[in-house]
């Protein structure tokens, strides 16, 4: 792991979702704490692509985002489905999300992203059980828009894994595929085009949600490994501080040592208004990342 990787933050709203005001003003206390690196989030704002006038505001972050100190490397697509994909094939706001993602993708091109996160699914029979081939070949499907706009505007793909692993879980809840299966997929793309244009995004909290062994999911991942999300839990996705929770995060820097990870440590550590009303908690956040990396 390279000594001088990056530490990055995840943009928070201060209040209320869906408020570009509040928006801003969580870049505002990103811009006064430690971190230099900022991860564009975009499912805090995710509705405000919906509107009429959606470029008029957006164009006004990304004349904000353009006059920041902070560097935006990385984004996070506006949504968190599909789960799975036997339910959300019933959504009737499919068109809507799925342009949500494509619209992001070109404000990302804008402020100078270089890789954008992606949540992909999960397919199951009628009788609940996990096929991979099939969920790999709906995957692939489902990604391939998303995938050429990203081309179009240089942007590499990380899809990440989900929040529940375990194979005998038999309901799969809130879940993303194996990480054999996210390995398979960007296997697929990168053949198909003849170039890396997709990678792994490996989020911590999700994966001791799921009870998986990280020090072997990251060799297994090796050079596909892309993006990281650093959170802690108790075994529910609750976005917690590192170190606040039972990750053991000295197995976690072995294993990014041994793959020679050269991507950025991005908090995705959630904050109460309270919490953001300085920008004290990002610095311990920043702190705590520092220890992570060097120990």
């Amino acid at each position: 792991m390279n000594d001088k990787i990056i530490y990055s933050q995840t943009t928070r709203s201060v209040g209320e979702k869906n408020n570009l005001d509040n928006f801003k003003l969580g870049i505002k206390r990103l811009e006064n704490s430690k971190f230099n690196y900022a991860n564009l989030n975009f499912p805090e704002i995710q509705e405000l692509l919906d509107k009429n006038n959606y470029e008029v505001i957006f164009n006004d972050l990304i004349n904000f985002i353009k006059k920041s100190s902070l560097t935006f490397n990385i984004a996070h697509a506006p949504i968190h489905y599909p789960f799975f994909f036997n339910t959300y094939y019933n959504r009737a706001d499919i068109d809507i999300l799925n342009n949500r993602i494509l619209k992001a993708l070109d404000i990302s091109k804008k402020v100078g992203i270089q890789k954008t996160v992606i949540h992909i699914g999960t397919y199951l029979d009628k009788n609940y059980n996990y096929d991979m081939e099939k969920s790999i070949e709906h995957n692939i499907n489902y990604l391939n828009p998303f995938v050429k706009k990203a081309i179009e505007n240089n942007i590499l793909i990380a899809i990440e894994n989900g929040t529940q692993m375990e194979k005998d879980d038999p309901q799969f809840k809130n879940t993303t595929p194996y990480i054999d299966e996210l390995i398979k997929i960007v296997e697929y793309y990168n053949k198909k085009y003849n170039k890396e244009i997709m990678g792994i995004c490996f989020d911590f909290g999700h994966a001791n949600v799921g009870k998986l062994n990280m020090y072997n999911e990251i060799i297994k991942i090796g050079s596909n490994l892309k993006v990281t999300h650093i959170h802690d839990n108790y075994g529910t996705d609750s976005h917690n501080q590192p170190f606040e929770g039972t990750i053991n995060w000295d197995v976690v820097r072995e294993a990014l040592k041994a793959i020679n990870y050269n991507g950025e440590l991005t908090s995705e550590v959630r904050y109460t208004k309270e919490e953001l009303s300085d920008s004290s908690n990002i610095n311990k956040t920043y702190d705590l990342i520092k220890k992570i990396h060097l120990g």
